[in-house]
Parts: structure tokens; C-alpha cells; sequence
């Protein structure tokens, strides 16, 4: 059971989380996402000067929402270290490319943790310019996608 819930922590941290970074270069803040109506957020401290993360949560329930942007991390870098990662633990991800803030995401959807109490984990991640942002919603498995993080990321991706 421990190996199991190491694995899937290293799977979550993988899928929200990126290598460290040039601090050299700022970032801008990541207004555009607004996120889920009736969430409340909070914004996270990053460690990297380029990075700016803001979190999602809706009061009793575990499900979250992050957004992250990252002004100097490559999207060719952080699909290949997310492709290892899936080779690595043998997820078979659901994967597609959706048209999105004037560019094409690519989104995986997939399961971690043990039998009976996984979590469903749908990251979409966009290339901006030089950086990326990425949004990672968090749920329980049996429970269906949130309408109001539908809406959000529509709307995300709907503007240019």
C-alpha cells in the first residue's frame, strides 16, 4: 500500500510541478484564468521568479484546480517529462489536442492511487510563446467532470 500511495504522490507532484528554473526572467502574473465560479482561491508561492501558480478549492470536497504559467519552460520539455512519467509508472493516459488561447493543448486524463480511493487528474497544457501554462483539475474518481471548471477553462481557451 505504501508503494502505491508513493507512486501516486510522485504522479500528482509530476503532473502539477516543474524542474526549477532560471530565475533571471520574470513572469507575468496569470490574470487571464479566472477559474471555477464558487471556488475559492489562493495564489502559491512559487519558488521560481518565472512561475506563477494559483489554486482552486470548493469548501467539502477534495477536488482542485491548478493553474500554472511558466514564462521560461519549454512546452516541448514539459510534454517529454510528462510522457516519461507515464512510460515510467505505466499510465495509460486518455489523451487529445483541443484548440485553445490561439494555439493547440494537448490534455491527458488519467487515474492514480490505489483501487477504491483514485483520483481523476485532467491537465491541460498550452504552449505560450516561450513558456507554458498549464491547468490541472483534481478529482475524486466517480465524480463527474465540474461544470463550473468546464466553463472556466472554455473561457480560458475561448480568449487570445
Amino acid at each position: 500500500m505504501r508503494k502505491i500511495f508513493s507512486k501516486f504522490i510522485s504522479i500528482v507532484v509530476t503532473a502539477i510541478a516543474f524542474v526549477a528554473l532560471d530565475p533571471a526572467v520574470e513572469v507575468e502574473a496569470a490574470t487571464d484564468y479566472l477559474g471555477p465560479s464558487g471556488w475559492t482561491k489562493a495564489d502559491v508561492a512559487s519558488p521560481v521568479p518565472t512561475r506563477s501558480i494559483a489554486q482552486w478549492h470548493i469548501g467539502g470536497d477534495p477536488s482542485s484546480v491548478t493553474f500554472i504559467q511558466d514564462s521560461n519552460q519549454s512546452f516541448a520539455d514539459s510534454l517529454a517529462a510528462m510522457n516519461k512519467n507515464f512510460s515510467d509508472n505505466g499510465i495509460k493516459p486518455v489523451v487529445k489536442d483541443i484548440p485553445c488561447h490561439g494555439a493547440t493543448a494537448h490534455v491527458v486524463e488519467f487515474k492514480a492511487g490505489p483501487d477504491g480511493a483514485q483520483t481523476i487528474i485532467n491537465r491541460l497544457l498550452l504552449p505560450m510563446g516561450t513558456g507554458i501554462a498549464s491547468i490541472t483539475y483534481t478529482r475524486a474518481d466517480g465524480n463527474p467532470f465540474d461544470d463550473d471548471v468546464m466553463k472556466a477553462q472554455k473561457l480560458y481557451c475561448s480568449s487570445s
